[in-house]
């Protein structure tokens, strides 16, 4: 299953502290450019991008 995410999923389960939940329930998660570049130019990605794989633009567990 292929799976591409938007900002605002990301953002609640990273806040609840379950990010996780997107590994656990779909493997690999895509996210567009728009995506990443919001999630990475502002305080909203809490400034901390472990999970975040820049290169292939994918959510991966930490």
């Amino acid at each position: 299953m292929i799976v591409v995410s938007d900002t605002t999923p990301i953002i609640s389960l990273m806040k609840a502290g379950r990010l996780e939940l997107l590994h656990k329930l779909f493997g690999t998660v895509y996210i567009p450019e728009a995506v990443y570049q919001e999630l990475t130019e502002n305080k909203s990605g809490g400034g901390n991008q472990r999970w975040l794989n820049a290169r292939k633009h994918q959510i991966s567990p930490p």
